[in-house]
């Protein structure tokens, strides 16, 4: 009965309850609209005039939520177990793994911030502003935000490359700078840490015109800088970008070939494999409208077939087209 609790619990958690019914899909739903009203709570309650007329309520909701939000954290702890790592044999180290994760890190600095103001007994700004931390939690149910988590760390070397690069010459443009209009305005580029503000905001084309250089090798300089900028700034959009395009591509063709070993498989009922199939769907992110396209290319790539005469035994074969492998079977004659 436990393990069956903890599996369905499982189940409900940390795959949104997908197939389990109305309760698990209410579960995650009131999960959901808990983090956006608290979210919406504790910008509310940082004007000061608002927190002090609804005080009661804010701290009675709060309550509310720290009740909720410990019990969901020990109840993800306790089903971790379920998980198919087969890395994680024994149950204290498999919890502990879990633990470690950035959800259940998130999950836990969600709470924390509130359990400080109430053994300490106080209600710091900073403290109540950290409880923010909860709208990272949306990550887990948007798949928008799974998808940008997922781009970001396959692409964290080329990002981090294109990073170091912009840095370097955020460096030496700070450093021509210095050089250039060090003695004319040292209060601004007196030293290379003093321009790397003009520097950065000059690389990055946000430009705020706070610091500018006033000498004509200066302006000459800045226009180098700015026109460099245009391009460092746009390489990690771009890697962002090309990221997307490829998972995008990646998702989708995981799905379509979900898709035709579903056509193939004739054990599973056609219901079940629907259900699956739209699970799978909604996993990957993929829209109703291009599940439905790849579901009918999928159909006509299984009807499509050719027949040839074999060129040594003049034989015919029919030879069918799946997914772009090509499989040759000789065809029996009719005898008449």
């Amino acid at each position: 009965m436990q393990k069956k609790l903890r599996h369905w619990l499982y189940l409900v958690l940390e795959n949104h309850g997908t197939g389990l019914g109305l309760l698990a899909q209410m579960i995650n739903l009131g999960l959901m609209l808990l983090i956006l009203l608290n979210v919406i709570s504790i910008i509310i309650s940082s004007e000061s005039t608002i927190h002090e007329h609804y005080l009661a309520f804010f701290e009675l909701f709060e309550v509310f939520s720290l009740i909720i939000f410990t019990l969901e954290y020990f109840i993800r702890v306790w089903v971790s177990i379920e998980h198919d790592d087969k890395r994680c044999v024994h149950p204290f180290k498999s919890r502990l793994r879990y633990m470690l994760k950035p959800m259940a890190l998130i999950d836990l600095f969600a709470i924390l911030p509130s359990y400080f103001m109430v053994i300490f007994g106080t209600d710091l700004l900073v403290l109540r502003a950290l409880r923010l931390v909860r709208v990272f939690k949306l990550t887990r149910y948007s798949r928008s935000m799974e998808l940008l988590v997922t781009v970001a760390k396959q692409e964290a070397e080329t990002m981090i490359s294109a990073i170091f690069i912009l840095w370097i010459m955020i460096i030496i443009a700070a450093t021509g700078i210095f050089l250039v209009e060090g003695d004319i305005q040292p209060k601004e580029f007196g030293s290379i840490p003093r321009a790397l503000w003009w520097a950065t905001v000059t690389l990055t084309t946000v430009g705020y015109g706070d610091v500018v250089p006033i000498t004509i090798m200066g302006k000459i300089f800045g226009v180098v800088i700015v026109i460099l900028g245009i391009g460092m700034a746009a390489l990690p959009a771009g890697i962002l970008a090309s990221g997307f395009t490829t998972e995008i591509n990646r998702r989708r063709e995981r799905f379509k070939l979900k898709i035709i070993s579903w056509l193939k498989d004739s054990d599973s009922t056609s219901q079940l494999k629907k259900e699956r199939l739209n699970a799978l769907r909604k996993e990957l992110g993929i829209g109703r409208q291009d599940a439905s396209i790849m579901i009918i290319e999928a159909r006509n790539e299984k009807k499509m077939a050719s027949h040839i005469d074999c060129p040594h035994c003049g034989k015919s074969i029919h030879i069918h087209h799946s997914h772009g492998n090509i499989h040759l079977e000789k065809k029996t004659e009719k005898t008449i």
